[in-house]
């Protein structure tokens, strides 16, 4: 297949200090067999070797454009920025330190190719923690294969939309209806929430994208600094709070009919006020149960009412440690 006969895909890096894992994601990228493609790297002031990489593979290949700020913006601007600079009918954003295999943007355009109405693709993702190649989980997007309506696709968003699946190629022309990401924590699920109001999320169903997660979760005020590259967080500053008017001001400027907003805002009121009142119920159940009791029974209630169904577990102990702890928050 020619060049002329495949539409534009647009690859955005978005990087600060990668100098570790971005040769291995730049290869990675540059290996992929889809024939028409743009690799554009938003360096945000790295103060590593990030920039002297960038410069001698953007010297060498001329489908790497690589730009360079010397003030650190935050994250958020730097991933809006590369789809601002961007020009493909489709647009994929890359970490430098994730891999994928050479068919995953010819696999991912070709599914979206033959369903005009989706607005994003993903494949199977093989989770890893940073430093450790042994798999955590394999996230899907099971559950979104059913026919669903903008309502049901949106409360599925909500619950069920699996993270990493962020990394998957969109249609461009949806992402412009969007409002990209705003400043503030999470706002990448936020922005995903606000893409299901423009059309369906599709799947290829193999693994063919390994993601890494940073080995420790960041504190509230890292997530600041990294979202938004500013170091002080305001003491006032809540991300609950702030996501949900996030939520809702999407909505309120989406394109959809006013009774379409007011279904949507139902949705997420229903959605953000079961989540009080379960987390609630958490906390008191993890003060009153017995230490030797808090493991098996934190499982069970994670297992039958916090799980993900698009996330296969693979190492169970890993899993409990990396995830059901930390979302529990019953161990100090």
């Amino acid at each position: 297949m020619s060049n002329t006969s495949c539409p534009l895909v647009s690859i955005g890096l978005p990087v600060f200090n990668g100098d570790k894992s971005l040769e291995n994601a730049i290869e990675c990228l540059l290996e992929q067999d889809y024939p028409n493609f743009e690799i554009i790297i938003s360096d945000n002031a790295s103060t590593d070797s990030t920039q002297m990489i960038c410069e001698r593979y953007s010297k060498n290949e001329s489908r790497i454009k690589y730009f360079r700020i010397e003030k650190n913006l935050g994250a958020i601007w730097n991933f809006n920025h590369v789809f601002e600079l961007s020009s493909g009918i489709y647009f994929m954003w890359a970490a430098h330190d994730d891999l994928r295999e050479s068919s995953f943007v010819s696999s991912c355009v070709d599914k979206l190719e033959q369903h005009s109405d989706a607005v994003l693709c993903q494949a199977h993702t093989t989770n890893h923690i940073e430093g450790n190649d042994e798999v955590l989980y394999i996230a899907n997007l099971d559950s979104f294969d059913n026919e669903i309506g903008l309502s049901g696709r949106y409360r599925e968003t909500l619950k069920y939309f699996p993270a990493t699946a962020i990394y998957g190629v969109y249609r461009s022309s949806a992402v412009r209806k969007t409002h990209l990401y705003q400043n503030c924590i999470a706002t990448d699920l936020a922005f995903i929430q606000e893409l299901s109001m423009y059309g369906r999320f599709i799947q290829v169903p193999r693994v063919l994208f390994k993601y890494y997660a940073r080995k420790e979760w960041n504190t509230v005020e890292q997530d600041f600094y990294c979202f938004i590259g500013k170091k002080n967080k305001p003491w006032w500053y809540l991300p609950f709070v702030v996501l949900f008017f996030n939520h809702w001001n999407r909505i309120a400027s989406s394109q959809n009919l006013v009774r379409t907003k007011i279904l949507l805002w139902l949705v997420l009121i229903n959605h953000e006020a079961s989540r009080i009142i379960f987390r609630t119920m958490i906390k008191i159940t993890g003060k009153i149960c017995p230490d030797d009791m808090k493991e098996n029974l934190g499982r069970a209630i994670y297992m039958r009412w916090m799980h993900n169904p698009n996330i296969n577990i693979v190492n169970t102990s890993l899993y409990m440690e990396r995830v059901i702890k930390p979302v529990l928050r019953w161990w100090a």
